[in-house]
C-alpha cells in the first residue's frame, strides 16, 4: 500500500460552475418556453394553432416560438405609436403581461425561497474540516493596501516593493547574521520619509544613510553616541525637558526615576524619593547645573548629608516644596538605612560617573517635541560590548521619547510620523511605556518597529502575557528562518492548516496480473501550510509574512547591495560634533569640534609640508562652516526650552 497527499483539486470550484451555468441555462430556458405558450395562446387564441403547435417536436416548438415572439414584438414595436392597449382585442397588454409573467413568478419564487437557495451548497465556500489557509496571491496583496508609494517596506513579491502606510507596527523575527540590517533598516532609512530614531547598532545605519536622509530629504539628523571614546557624538540631556510648571514638574521628575529605578521594592522606592528630591532641588534652585551628571556629584560628595542640610538651611524657600520635603525625609532617616538609600540610588546612576557619559548629556543637540513638526533622524549609536552596561541610559531614552510623543493628540501643525526602528529591541530591557504603549501608539502616529532574534528572547523580558501582547498588536508579523523549534512552531501554528487529500492504494507486491486485486482510497486529512522544519530552512532569499486578518505572503527578503534603487542612494555620512569629557570645574558650554569619525584618530598629527598645510587650512574652513551650523542648532534648541518655559509661565500667570 502507498500513499500521497496532495492539495484539494479546483475540480470543486468547476462542478460548481457547471452545475450553476446549466441550472440558470434550464430556468431561463423554461421561462422562454412558457413565455412563448402563453403569447400564443392568448393572442393566437384558436384550437388548431394550439393543436398544431402541440403536435412539433421540443426542439420545433422552441424554433415555432422565437419565430412567433419576434413576429409579435416586431409588429409591436413598428406601430406602437398607433396601438392603445385596447387595441386588437387588448394585444398589447396581452403581449407585456405574458412576456413579463413567467419572470416575475421566477424573481418572486428565488425572492421568497432565497435563505434555502443561497445556503445550497454550490453557493457557499466549500467547508474545510481540517482547515483553509493559503498563501496570499498579487491580488490579494493588492487589496491589502502594501502597493503604496510611501510607508514601511516590508520585502519584496513578484518584483514590486511592499509598502504598507500608516501607522501598524511591525515585529520582525529575525536571527543574527539573517540579512535584517541589508533587507529591513537600510532599505527604509532610504525610504521612509518621515521622522525616525533607529537603534543603531555598530553604526552600520549611520554611516550608510545620514547622507541621504540630510541632503536628499533635507532632514535634520543627528547621531547620539554617548559612550564613544572619542566624544564623536551630539548631546540630549533628560532633565532639559522638565516643565517648568510646579504640577507637572514634579510629574516629569518621577517618570525619570521610575525609569532609572523601575522595580517597586522599599530600596528603590526610598531611593527614588531621594533622586526626586535632589532633581526637583537642581531644577529650581538658581545658579545650578541641571544634568544627572551633577545629581551623581551631589549624592557622591565628601559629606552628602552635611551638604543636603545646608541646601535647606540657605534655600529650602527657593526650592520646591517636594524637593524640600524628600530632601527633608532622607536626612531623618537612621544613618544605617540612609546608607543604603544612597548606595541604591547612586548604583543606578552609575553611568553618569563616566566623564563620556557625563558630557554627552550634559545639554541638548536636538528637541523630541519637534519630531511631529519637521522630519528629524536621530541614530541612537552604541557598540555591541556597550549593550549591556548602557542598557539604564538606552532604557531611559527610548521610554522619555515615548512619553514625549504621546503625551498629546497630534495637532493640525504636526503633520509627521515617527518610526522607532529598535534593533535587538529585548536587549534594552524591560520597558512599561512600550508594553502598555503598544496599543495606543498608532493613534499618536507613531509606529514601531521591533526587531527580535526569537520567541525566547521576547519571553525572558517580558514574559508569556506580554510576548503575546507585541505579537497581537503588531499588524505585520515578518519571520526569517527560525533559529530553535519554538519559534518555529508558533510560527507554524500562526499560519494555520490546510486540506489535502490523501490517496492511498494497493495492489500486489509480486506479479499484478489481476486488476481487481488494485484498489484505490481517497481522504480528506491535514497538514501544515507550513511545517515547523520547514520554517526552519526556510531559505535565506524568503520571509514569511503575517497580517492581521489576511491570508499569509511567502515572499522574497529586499537587499540594498543588489538593487540600484537604494544603491544610488548611498552618500557620505554627515560629520558629527566632538564632546569633551565633562569638567565639573567648568560650568560653562561645552566647547564643540567637528571632526569626520573616519579621521577622529589623526587629526593629532601634525602638518609637515606646505601642500598639506594648505589642505588642513581649507579643512578648518569647512569645520568652521560646520562648527557654526552645530551653533546655530543648538541655539535653535536652547531657544525651544525658553519658548516653552515662557509659555507655561505665561499659562501660569493667566491661570492665578
Amino acid at each position: 500500500m502507498a500513499t500521497t497527499s496532495q492539495d484539494v483539486p479546483a475540480v470543486r470550484h468547476f462542478r460548481n460552475f457547471v452545475i450553476i451555468t446549466f441550472l440558470i441555462a434550464f430556468i431561463l430556458s423554461l421561462c422562454f418556453y412558457l413565455t412563448g405558450t402563453l403569447v400564443i395562446i392568448s393572442i393566437g387564441g384558436s384550437i388548431s394553432v394550439i393543436k398544431q403547435y402541440i403536435d412539433l417536436s421540443l426542439l420545433n416548438q422552441f424554433i415555432h416560438l422565437a419565430k412567433t415572439l419576434f413576429a409579435y414584438w416586431k409588429f409591436y414595436i413598428e406601430n406602437s405609436s398607433q396601438l392603445s392597449w385596447s387595441s386588437y382585442s387588448y394585444f398589447a397588454a396581452k403581449l407585456w403581461i405574458f412576456t413579463l409573467l413567467p419572470f416575475a413568478l421566477l424573481a418572486m419564487i428565488f425572492w421568497t425561497f432565497r435563505a434555502p437557495i443561497m445556503d445550497w451548497r454550490p453557493f457557499k465556500k466549500p467547508e474545510s474540516v481540517h482547515g483553509d489557509s493559503r498563501w496570499a496571491n498579487s491580488k490579494d496583496v493588492k487589496k491589502m493596501g502594501l502597493r503604496s508609494k510611501n510607508g514601511v517596506l516590508l520585502g519584496s513579491f513578484e518584483k514590486k516593493f511592499m509598502v504598507a502606510d500608516g501607522y501598524q507596527h511591525i515585529l520582525l523575527f529575525a536571527p543574527t547574521g539573517s540579512g535584517k540590517g541589508v533587507g529591513f533598516v537600510i532599505p527604509n532609512l532610504l525610504f521612509w520619509r518621515d521622522s525616525v530614531i533607529v537603534h543603531d547598532i555598530k553604526l552600520e545605519n549611520y554611516e550608510l544613510t545620514s547622507g541621504w536622509r540630510r541632503n536628499n530629504l533635507k532632514q535634520k539628523v543627528f547621531l547620539w553616541n554617548p559612550a564613544d571614546p572619542d566624544g564623536i557624538s551630539h548631546c540630549y540631556n533628560p532633565m532639559d525637558w522638565i516643565s517648568k510648571k510646579p504640577g507637572q514638574m514634579v510629574d516629569d521628575v518621577q517618570k525619570i526615576c521610575n525609569f532609572l529605578l523601575p522595580e517597586q521594592e522599599f530600596w528603590q522606592n526610598e531611593a527614588r524619593a531621594l533622586l526626586t528630591g535632589v532633581m526637583l532641588y537642581l531644577v529650581t534652585a538658581p545658579n545650578t547645573v541641571r544634568t544627572l551628571g551633577e545629581v551623581v556629584r551631589t549624592l557622591r560628595s565628601d559629606d552628602v548629608v552635611y551638604n543636603l542640610a545646608v541646601v535647606l538651611d540657605t534655600v529650602g524657600k527657593q526650592i520646591h516644596p517636594v524637593a524640600y520635603m524628600n530632601i527633608a525625609s532622607y536626612l531623618q532617616k537612621p544613618d544605617k538605612e540612609r546608607g543604603s538609600v544612597t548606595s541604591t540610588a547612586n548604583s543606578s546612576l552609575e553611568l553618569w560617573a563616566n566623564p563620556l557619559i557625563d558630557a554627552t548629556t550634559a545639554t541638548s543637540d536636538f528637541n523630541l517635541h519637534n519630531f511631529k513638526k519637521t522630519p528629524h533622524t536621530c541614530y541612537v549609536g552604541l557598540t555591541p560590548d556597550n549593550i549591556s552596561r548602557l542598557k539604564p541610559l538606552m532604557n531611559m531614552f527610548y521610554q522619555q521619547a515615548a512619553a514625549f510623543f504621546t503625551a498629546k493628540l497630534p495637532q493640525p501643525h504636526e503633520k509627521f510620523g515617527v518610526l522607532m526602528m529598535m534593533d535587538e529591541f529585548p536587549t534594552l530591557g524591560k520597558m512599561e511605556q512600550f508594553l502598555a504603549g503598544i496599543a495606543y501608539f498608532r493613534g499618536y502616529r507613531v509606529r514601531l518597529f521591533l526587531i527580535i532574534q526569537d520567541t525566547e528572547q521576547l519571553k525572558g523580558i517580558y514574559e508569556e502575557s506580554g510576548m503575546n501582547s507585541f505579537l497581537s498588536n503588531a499588524t505585520y508579523r515578518i519571520t526569517f528562518a527560525a533559529n530553535n523549534m519554538e519559534t518555529a512552531n508558533l510560527i507554524s501554528q500562526l499560519l494555520g492548516n490546510k486540506t489535502v487529500t490523501q490517496v492511498s492504494y494497493n495492489k500486489p507486491k509480486y506479479l499484478d496480473l489481476n486488476p481487481g486485486a488494485r484498489s484505490l482510497h481517497l481522504s480528506e486529512t491535514q497538514r501544515a501550510l507550513l511545517l515547523p522544519q520547514e520554517v526552519i530552512t526556510l531559505p535565506r532569499e524568503e520571509q514569511i509574512m503575517l497580517i492581521e486578518s489576511q491570508p499569509p505572503i511567502k515572499c522574497k527578503k529586499i537587499f540594498y547591495f543588489k538593487d540600484r534603487f537604494f544603491k544610488k542612494r548611498l552618500l557620505k555620512q554627515i560629520n558629527i560634533p566632538k564632546q569633551k569629557p565633562y569638567n565639573p570645574n567648568d560650568r560653562n558650554k561645552q566647547q564643540q569640534e567637528n571632526v569626520d569619525p573616519n579621521q577622529a584618530s589623526n587629526q593629532a598629527n601634525d602638518v609637515t609640508n606646505s601642500s598639506n598645510q594648505n589642505q588642513q587650512s581649507n579643512n578648518d574652513q569647512q569645520e568652521n562652516i560646520e562648527y557654526n551650523n552645530q551653533s546655530a542648532n543648538k541655539d535653535d534648541i536652547n531657544q525651544d526650552i525658553i519658548d516653552n518655559n515662557q509659555f507655561e509661565e505665561q499659562n501660569n500667570s493667566s491661570n492665578n
